[in-house]
């Protein structure tokens, strides 16, 4: 659904994208906040409109839509946030969860066991990390007092909310789950429908403590306990002193460039800014525009760097903490040309032709938040509990609903996660480790400085090739992030060797990557990707059109 070129709050444009209502367009020189869902989007604005900053107003954000988008985010899991200041400086965040200490490489091959154990249940469930990943963030750039920054969030648990379609489907796929989830998360037993008003009070409860004493509540205090309750009832092995031991990192963002433009995004333990950064400096070097948007050309193009990406993830990333990761070396500018020089305009390639040559050894639900405010301050924070609805274990108490971040991890040694992505042994268990993740908040600064890009997704792996198309369509075909959002797009991730195409895309086309060589899947695509464009002072922003 295109808006237009239209400068808008971004309350106007999800109530546009929700009801279908024209809302009249608003000029927007206090910043932006734009996230999947009009409540999570209207706290943010809120905290604008009082005087915050943007960091103010991306808390406020992520503990709203953890309330209303259960299936997606919240306290109960984890995430990355790349902070540029004013003055062009970065600084990443990285709240990512981790395994339990109890965890091992081999944790989830043994007979008896679920085959889906790394993904339902107890044993599922990494160190939730967002609680104190917003109170760092609060701490080092924060204005207003965390009690206030959470009252969005609270009025919408105890007040209730409208259930919105994507939460109402969400809900019907988990099957005979659903009505257990909507007693754990609402408190009745009958699943609620689209239009119905749903409350999270246990929750409201939660959210109050965190307000009073941060993440200590999390680490020592009745939630903590809770949580670890919940998770050791249903078979896990999460202990207080894992959440005591759990710490944020602050992380050297990866950089590199794009027509000019400066682009800051996520290092491990996310692959996405590499596998960006990689991508991007293989297409700067040809002319995308003239191949046309969304022409076979293009798409051909973009989905053969992706490979080389991709398989670059699956062979050499990993928790930077211990392993280590050739950042440098997988987006030299050699290595850049080579991938270029590689790319063959008729064909594409079996998948082992693809990657930095390498033995790889005998081994594989999210929220994105895009923020600016006036001065300039640039938030881009991705927030998850992996797939949908997580590990489903919610603390009695805390109505805190826990990540299932493990099948992040190479669960099984040469065996596929939920997203068909393989990896190595620099992704196995590991006591204390971080999965790789594809999250890939990224912040653009524009040659002469004056503009500026916040964008992200969420959707698995199609996070990093649905990130990077609406850069290209912003930046190479003047898109305004409206139209930028939702235009069709394509996605490879080399493993599985599909190239997935949006249902919206031309049958010629189609038939066209089919002459190539690609085997072409015709995909819905479910991936949902937040941006705010920065230009001369005025704020543009736009949320997916795809998650509602």
């Amino acid at each position: 659904m295109g808006l237009g070129r239209r400068l808008v709050t971004l309350a106007a444009v999800l109530s546009l994208w929700l009801v279908g209502a024209a809302p009249a367009p608003e000029q927007s020189h206090r910043g932006l906040v734009v996230t999947d869902h009009p409540l999570g989007s209207a706290a943010g604005n809120r905290v604008l409109d009082a005087g915050g900053n943007a960091v103010d107003a991306a808390v406020a954000a992520a503990l709203a839509v953890g309330v209303v988008q259960p299936a997606g985010s919240g306290l109960g899991g984890g995430g990355f946030a790349v902070i540029v200041t004013p003055q062009g400086e970065s600084v990443v965040i990285d709240f990512r969860e981790v395994a339990p200490a109890a965890a091992h490489r081999d944790m989830y091959v043994k007979d008896g066991l679920p085959d889906d154990a790394s993904r339902i249940g107890g044993l599922a469930v990494g160190v939730p990390g967002e609680a104190a990943g917003l109170a760092e963030l609060h701490r080092r750039w924060g204005t207003f007092p965390l009690s206030r920054l959470i009252e969005p969030a609270v009025e919408f648990a105890e007040g209730g909310f409208v259930l919105h379609a994507h939460l109402e489907k969400s809900l019907q796929a988990a099957g005979q789950a659903g009505p257990t989830l909507a007693t754990a998360l609402f408190g009745q037993t009958e699943v609620p429908a689209r239009g119905d008003t749903v409350r999270r009070l246990a929750l409201a409860k939660t959210l109050r403590a965190f307000g009073e004493s941060g993440e200590e509540v999390f680490r020592s205090g009745w939630v903590g306990r809770d949580l670890v309750a919940a998770v050791r009832e249903e078979g896990g092995v999460l202990t207080p002193q894992d959440l005591k031991a759990y710490a944020v990192r602050e992380r050297q963002a990866v950089e590199g460039t794009y027509r000019g433009w400066r682009v800051i995004s996520m290092p491990p333990p996310s692959s996405g800014g590499v596998v960006l950064s990689q991508v991007l400096g293989v297409l700067e070097k040809t002319d995308v525009t003239s191949l046309g948007h969304n022409s076979a050309a293009m798409l051909h193009r973009v989905a053969e760097a992706l490979k080389h990406g991709f398989a670059d993830r699956a062979r050499y990333m990993g928790d930077p903490d211990r392993v280590t990761v050739p950042i440098d070396a997988l987006i030299e500018p050699a290595r850049l040309q080579a991938i270029h020089d590689d790319f063959n305009d008729a064909k594409t390639h079996p998948p082992a032709h693809y990657g930095t040559p390498v033995d790889i050894g005998s081994d594989s639900g999210t929220q994105h938040i895009s923020v600016i405010d006036k001065d300039g301050l640039a938030v881009s924070l991705t927030t998850t509990i992996n797939t949908s609805f997580g590990s489903r274990v919610v603390g009695a108490r805390s109505g805190v609903l826990l990540n299932n971040e493990m099948d992040d991890f190479v669960a099984r040694p040469g065996e596929a996660n939920h997203y068909g992505l393989v990896g190595s042994e620099a992704n196995a268990v590991a006591p204390g480790a971080r999965p790789l993740s594809s999250m890939t908040p990224t912040v653009l600064i524009s040659p002469e400085g004056d503009q500026r890009i916040v964008v992200g997704a969420s959707g698995g792996p199609f996070i990093i090739s649905s990130t990077l198309a609406v850069i290209l369509n912003i930046i190479d075909f003047g898109m305004d992030p409206a139209e930028a959002v939702s235009v069709p797009r394509m996605h490879h991730q080399w493993a599985p060797n599909v190239l997935f195409v949006d249902t919206r895309m031309s049958p010629d086309t189609l038939e066209l990557l089919r002459s190539r060589g690609h085997e072409v899947k015709v995909f819905d695509f479910f991936s949902s990707v937040q941006v705010v464009h920065l230009n001369g002072g005025t704020a543009l922003g736009a949320a997916d059109p795809r998650k509602r």
